[in-house]
């Protein structure tokens, strides 16, 4: 038997409790991982709170990003590159109710997590990672390019401007001030977000690319500033994309050969992804608490 967070009923944060499940063995393909750390996400929340529908019994779990050490590995479980899956092996990605002491993943989601990276921080990588090298791949940018990035403080925005700076664009972000200092120091132009961005935006550049990784005002922006619609990109479908045109971040990048290249990144140093809080298990409620709140950059993780 091993603990994991649950619900009986969706709500606010409070709904959740720590419960015992059965621990069962892995199948082909898959393996079981026991975790050390598990990023939470917005998705997350909305789910445990009824905003996005789940068809999956009473009680549920909860969660999807991990990072932890491979406890058993079921027939043919091998990584994206076919390297087998070891008992032992460090690992980060995600699995169906990851806020747990111990998962079944499929070793196909999964990828090694080098020396260097950080369990807190491999442990939150998977969906603002991903979505960030999806928002790139979805509407790629280059030296030569300016791009506005909304939201550029927060989980996804964080990682989307840092690999944009990378590729050699110019790149504005959206934050509040108190974020400005942490922007400027990855080389990224901070700005204030909300009325008046459009024009704050005119008087530094001309955009050639918008990637929104919070809210619409950027999108907004891009428009009033004529930047094609085919230029500019959204996290997740919904009235501002449908409205005005733009492309949702794709499927196509989503992979777990991704996650190790980027994972790898982050362990050198290259791209920095903070870390705003951890808590423990047992306090998982709260950590769903500070996910809703007002909190410094960097995700939000449960240690185990």
């Amino acid at each position: 038997m091993s603990r994991a967070a649950m619900y009986d009923e969706v709500g606010d944060p409070r709904v959740l409790y720590i419960g015992q499940v059965t621990d069962t063995a892995p199948g082909p393909g898959k393996v079981a991982v026991r975790v050390r750390a598990a990023g939470l996400n917005p998705y997350d929340s909305k789910v445990l709170s009824g905003a996005i529908a789940s068809t999956a019994p009473f009680p549920r779990r909860i969660g999807g990003d991990l990072a932890g050490s491979v406890e058993a590995a079921g027939e043919g479980a091998v990584y994206a590159d076919g390297a087998p899956v070891r008992v032992g092996d460090e690992v980060l990605g995600r699995a169906a109710g990851a806020i747990a002491e111990r998962v079944i993943a499929m070793a196909s989601d999964l990828a090694p997590r080098p020396a260097g990276l950080a369990v807190e921080v491999a442990g939150g990588l998977h969906v603002a990672g991903l979505t960030a090298v999806a928002i790139l791949d979805t509407v790629p940018i280059g030296p030569g390019d300016t791009v506005l990035v909304g939201g550029a403080a927060g989980g996804v925005g964080l990682i989307a401007a840092q690999l944009a700076v990378a590729a050699g664009a110019r790149v504005i972000g959206t934050a509040s001030a108190r974020n400005h200092e942490l922007l400027r120091s990855l080389g990224v132009e901070p700005v204030s977000y909300g009325d008046g961005l459009a024009a704050r935006v005119a008087a530094r550049a001309r955009l050639t690319a918008v990637y929104d990784c919070h809210g619409r005002d950027a999108l907004d922006a891009g428009i009033t500033l004529g930047v094609a619609a085919e230029h500019m990109v959204a996290i997740a479908a919904g009235s501002a994309g449908d409205e005005l045109g733009v492309h949702v971040a794709g499927q196509r990048a989503r992979t777990a050969a991704n996650l190790a290249a980027l994972a790898e990144r982050v362990a050198s140093g290259e791209i920095v992804v903070p870390v705003a809080a951890t808590y423990p298990l047992d306090q998982v409620s709260a950590a769903f608490t500070a996910v809703a709140g007002t909190h410094a950059p960097g995700k939000i993780i449960v240690t185990l």
